[in-house]
């Protein structure tokens, strides 16, 4: 008789070694009942947006905004009995035209029948955060583009960490455009300068509190951490007036049933735009 074999193994087909390492596929496996889900990014973004134009205010595929022009209409001194000059303000316009974004997801009737879990309700979840995440992409690539046009603010870096005066800098530019920092939006390695900084170590500078999602507050603005923004990049702006959501249709889930393929299919769709609103309220900040 071979000895050490598991008692579930063949005898005459194992040897002792073998019996131990092939036995395993016999012990019983428990299959734990709850998914350990994997981490999201934090998404802060929509929350920022001057405004929200719902699918009620955009009656055909585009909507056109019309803004007032700062400072096109100027008082001036009149003499007695001299005629008050004309004047009348200026304004400027652009169209934003949402487009469609979606996923489709495929889950056939067997998989349905056989899991542990709702398989189709965990993937319409996941495709509406990635919308989401979508999105935050899109935000941040015309805070991007606003901070380059004519009035916006960008501050340039040469140094491979944050200094405090480029935060200054930048809140500087939003207020001689009129506006007032609100919220700092950081990559992960400025968010880190900023932890770091004996400024805001050492001294009792503004309300500062560095700590959790909300990185903290300087000086009434909101420090906020984001894994969309580019690790070294910072952008400084007045929430009132930064950028615009133009929203056709919400995300949208949508199911049907393929009965030649026996399979369940999703569809999660969603029509948005986005723009920066104005360019004198977004600064960014670049390290190196």
């Amino acid at each position: 008789m071979t000895t050490g074999l598991l008692a579930t193994d063949s005898k005459d087909a194992f040897s002792a070694t073998a019996g131990s390492s092939g036995g395993s596929y016999l012990i019983p496996r428990t299959l734990y009942s709850e998914l350990i889900k994997d981490v999201k990014k934090n998404l802060i973004l929509r929350a920022l947006a001057a405004k929200v134009i719902g699918p009620g205010s955009i009656k055909g595929s585009s909507i056109v905004l019309t803004l007032q022009t700062k400072d096109s209409m100027q008082s001036a001194r009149v003499s007695e009995g001299g005629e008050v000059p004309l004047d009348v303000e200026s304004y400027s316009s652009f169209t934003l035209t949402p487009y469609k974004y979606g996923i489709r997801i495929m889950i056939t009737k067997e998989m349905i029948e056989d899991s542990m879990w709702d398989v189709m309700a965990m993937n319409v979840s996941t495709a509406a955060f990635e919308l989401a995440d979508n999105e935050e992409s899109l935000i941040i690539a015309e805070l991007d583009t606003g901070s380059g046009e004519t009035g916006g603010t960008r501050v340039a870096n040469s140094n491979a960490t944050l200094p405090f005066t480029d935060v200054t800098a930048a809140m500087q530019g939003l207020e001689e455009e009129y506006h007032t920092a609100t919220d700092m939006i950081c990559g992960i390695e400025v968010v880190n300068d900023l932890r770091n900084l004996d400024e805001l170590n050492s001294k009792d500078y503004g309300d500062n509190a560095i700590s959790k999602k909300l990185v903290g507050r300087l000086w009434g603005m909101n420090i906020l951490v984001s894994n969309n923004v580019s690790a070294k990049y910072a952008y400084v702006i007045d929430r009132d007036h930064a950028f615009i959501i133009a929203e056709k249709r919400p995300v949208t889930i949508e199911r049907y049933f393929d009965a030649a393929r026996d399979t369940n299919f999703a569809v999660v769709t969603q029509r948005v735009a986005f723009r920066y609103l104005r360019p004198g309220a977004i600064a960014r900040i670049v390290t190196t």
